[in-house]
């Protein structure tokens, strides 16, 4: 990276994305939002604390997952009107579901500018996901594998265009990263390219490290001939120290109780945790992207309109 760009890069704001639920319950840590009200509670808060962009998933009263258009619309409503924050909400990415299957918690919602998404998040590849027992080090499940194999990967990218989506597209390692710029030479997909490296703590092992080594191992796969936003998480794992990694060489950050309860923080919530990044962030001398700045930098107005 030369000067002129290393400059750039510092002084870009920073994106910072929140992971406010996942699939996650609410125990240790209690500040797991769920319903619709809740969920807009804490994008609310999120803002307020310097986030830019929310990733959530549909969950019932009682914590199952929920993946009906009807409810992902109902959360989508209620953010927007407390909050301007991106969405990039999952997909019903239930095993065995076909990609129309795992659209049909979003694609319904995409004609009611109210009630639609952003983002498709779209994982650019295959894992086996189990975990792993820390305590014990032995794998608690040996079969639960997530299948994306090349021809879904395709066609959810033609069908993010179709829906006036911008691709949020996902990489645990570095054959998925490669996938994504194949995808690109071929496709000439509209920039930047948004790419979340996901990186993973000690209880899941498909992703890179959640370390600052772990993150730069996909850094440096990186080409210059291509725009590139990247954002930086972590599930299961503190993804502090990757964060700065990644703040300092102009990237972007998503954190959040959903992925991680953060114990050695004392359990806090998704605000407090987007305040330990936006304070990160200063010290680099970049400030919190608003969603408007965010916007821009992701490129979201551009794909929209497309």
């Amino acid at each position: 990276m030369n000067l002129d760009a290393m400059s750039s890069a510092t002084e870009k704001p920073v994106v910072i994305g929140v992971h406010v639920n996942e699939n996650t319950m609410r125990v240790p840590n209690p500040h797991i939002p769920w319903t619709p009200s809740e969920i807009a509670d804490a994008a609310r808060a999120c803002e307020d604390a310097g986030a830019s962009l929310m990733h959530f998933h549909g969950r019932t009263v009682d914590g199952a997952a929920d993946h009906s258009a009807a409810t992902y619309g109902a959360i989508i409503e209620r953010v927007r009107t407390v909050s301007n924050l991106l969405l990039a909400p999952s997909m019903a990415n239930v095993p065995g579901f076909t990609v129309e299957e795992r659209l049909s918690n979003l694609a319904p919602n995409q004609g009611d500018p109210s009630r639609r998404s952003d983002f498709l998040v779209v994982d650019m590849g295959c894992a086996a996901m189990d975990l792993i027992d820390v305590t014990t080090g032995r794998y608690t499940t040996d079969s639960r594998v997530f299948v994306n194999d090349t021809g879904t990967q395709i066609e959810l990218l033609s069908r993010a265009q179709e829906l006036g989506m911008v691709p949020y597209q996902t990489s645990f390692n570095v054959s998925w990263t490669r996938a994504i710029f194949a995808h690109e030479r071929v496709r000439n997909l509209l920039s930047p390219l948004v790419i979340a490296f996901i990186l993973g703590g000690d209880e899941f092992p498909a992703a890179h490290p959640a370390t600052a080594a772990g993150l730069s191992a996909q850094l440096d796969l990186l080409p210059t001939d291509l725009p590139v936003e990247w954002i930086v998480s972590a599930y299961r794992g503190n993804v502090l120290a990757a964060a700065e990694e990644s703040i300092k060489r102009g990237g972007h950050v998503a954190i959040g109780v959903g992925d991680y309860h953060y114990a050695e923080l004392g359990y806090p919530s998704t605000p407090d945790l987007v305040a330990e990044v936006a304070a990160i962030a200063r010290k680099y001398g970049r400030e919190p992207a608003s969603p408007d700045q965010a916007r821009r930098i992701l490129g979201v107005d551009v794909h929209a309109h497309s």
